[in-house]
C-alpha cells in the first residue's frame, strides 16, 4: 500500500511539474503538448510506469530531463520494490512447497535461521 501511495504522490507532482514547464507548441501538430492536467498526469502515470506510450511526449530540453527523472523515479518506486515482494513470495511459496513433501532438513534449517 505504500508503494501505491508514494506512486501516486511521484505521479501527481511529476505532472504538476511538467505541466508547468513544457509550455512548447508541438512541431509536427501546432498545437500545446499538453492541453490540460489531465493529459500532463496520463503522462507522467505512463512515464512513471515506464510504458512510454509516446502519444504525448515532451519537446523542450526542461521537459525531457523531466522525463528522463521520472523513468528513473518510476524504476526506484515501481519496479525495485516489485521485485523485491515478488522474491519474497516465492521464498515463501518454496518453504512451504517443501514443507507439505515433508522435507524436515528445510524445516530445521528455517527454525535455525529464525
Amino acid at each position: 500500500m505504500a508503494v501505491l501511495l508514494v506512486a501516486f504522490f511521484v505521479i501527481l507532482i511529476t505532472a504538476i511539474v511538467i505541466f508547468q514547464s513544457e509550455h512548447e507548441i508541438d512541431p509536427v501538430t501546432g498545437k500545446y503538448i499538453f492541453k490540460n492536467f489531465y493529459d500532463a498526469f496520463y503522462w507522467a502515470a505512463v512515464t512513471l510506469t515506464t510504458v512510454g506510450y509516446g502519444d504525448f511526449y515532451p519537446v523542450s530540453n526542461l521537459g525531457k530531463t523531466l522525463s528522463i527523472i521520472s523513468s528513473l523515479f518510476g524504476i526506484a518506486t515501481i519496479a525495485l520494490p516489485s521485485s523485491i515482494i515478488t522474491a519474497d513470495y516465492m521464498q515463501e511459496l518454496n518453504r512451504r512447497v517443501k514443507a507439505k513433501m515433508g522435507d524436515t532438513d528445510s524445516q530445521e534449517e528455517d527454525q535455525q535461521k529464525e
